[in-house]
């Protein structure tokens, strides 16, 4: 074989063939066929991309922490427990979950669930956490949609958008408080994807221009505090906003054209005033979310899951990865998701840990309950919990 050039068919037959013994001997366990396509993907690219052969990847497996980052072990936890939420009789589910919006809320041993559904209604699900029961339409999705955007806040309401109105619903209640309206300030206009500090004093969302045909256009950001609306008119192409849990800090971000499309992030802080851009070259965040004062996401200018300290701009490298997939901050911990599994990421640096192989073959946006107890994701039309 040379650089570049195809395994023949004996070539890939003898390698995949190594496969289950070189996993073993690094993991010290079986690989799980869910883990198989790509573990097989990661071997194979440096063997024929790279022109090294099985030796020369095992040695470099073994010895380097760096290179095992792509199959991290040990196995995972025997804490960790996963229960099936969801089975035939409910149909299939949307995969509209992403890491910095909570789709279950944990009260004493029970979870409590929302996901949105094929059919546009939202179905809803309480689950014991100890037997792995699970009871269906035990409170109400409070409107129809997907249930994009809408999070799960520390005290069991739902915040979300509907219109032009951001509000926080009760499930349980069917009641629901009014945040803001912007039915006056930006008349013809919608809210989409909101985020809340923890207190619920802090909100934001993106403001769309509705429009007949096509793709609504986003006009700008929203930061709601106290009841009062501070409008961000977009400079770019619009991409999100977010909020971190203290509600001093909220990060914009926003596509602009350089030498090629880059993607920028404005942090604004709400208690000095201070209104500051991160460019793409100088390290700016793509997948993200938001912990207490602080940022979590991909740096793409040095390959790595960045932990940045929105104070005082100090960064630390969490793992090495160009291609991190979602991650989700709650109570002190940060779940990664990728494309194959399920992942703890210590925001000390020392690390990640594999916690499940999901085997869906697609990032599963997989987040946790404001808690951080709980983890939550949608694998094949499939609603899962993940027990930490």
């Amino acid at each position: 074989m040379t650089l570049g050039m195809a395994w023949t068919l004996e070539e890939w037959e003898a390698n995949i063939a190594a496969l289950p013994v070189l996993y073993r001997e690094l993991f010290h366990r079986e690989l799980l066929p869910a883990e198989t396509t790509a573990f097989a993907a990661w071997v194979g690219w440096h063997m024929r991309e790279n022109g090294h052969d099985l030796a020369w990847v095992r040695a470099q497996l073994l010895n380097s922490p760096e290179g095992r980052l792509h199959h991290d072990g040990p196995a995972p936890s025997p804490d960790v427990r996963v229960i099936r939420v969801t089975d035939e009789r409910d149909g299939a589910f949307v995969h509209r979950m992403y890491g910095y919006w909570s789709n279950a809320w944990v009260s004493g041993r029970w979870a409590y669930v929302f996901a949105g559904h094929a059919d546009g209604r939202p179905r809803c699900f309480k689950v014991d956490l100890e037997s792995g029961d699970v009871e269906r339409d035990t409170f109400h999705a409070p409107y129809l949609g997907t249930t994009e955007g809408w999070s799960w806040t520390a005290d069991g309401q739902i915040t979300l958008c509907e219109g032009s109105r951001l509000l926080t619903a009760n499930p349980f209640t069917g009641g629901a408080i009014v945040q803001t309206d912007i039915s006056v300030t930006h008349p013809g206009c919608d809210l989409w994807q909101a985020h809340a500090s923890d207190d619920g004093r802090v909100h934001t969302a993106t403001v769309r221009r509705t429009v007949s045909d096509g793709a609504y256009p986003k006009i700008g950001t929203i930061v709601v505090r106290d009841g009062q609306q501070t409008f961000y008119a977009a400079q770019g192409d619009l991409d999100e906003s977010a909020a971190d849990p203290s509600g001093r800090f909220v990060i914009i971000k926003e596509e602009f054209q350089r030498d090629k499309k880059r993607l920028d992030n404005r942090i604004l802080d709400l208690q000095s005033g201070a209104d500051n851009w991160i460019r793409d070259e100088d390290g700016a965040f793509g997948h993200s979310d938001m912990g207490d004062g602080c940022i979590v996401g991909e740096d793409d200018q040095i390959g790595a899951c960045v932990l940045m300290d929105l104070r005082t701009r100090a960064r630390r490298v969490l793992f090495s990865s160009w291609n991190m997939g979602h991650v989700s901050v709650r109570g002190n911990r940060c779940l990664g998701s990728d494309d194959t599994r399920l992942y703890d990421v210590r925001l000390d640096g020392s690390g990640r840990t594999a916690l499940h192989a999901h085997g869906s073959g697609e990032i599963t946006g997989a987040n946790l309950d404001p808690s951080g107890r709980v983890g939550c994701y949608v694998s094949n039309g499939v609603v899962y919990l993940l027990r930490l």
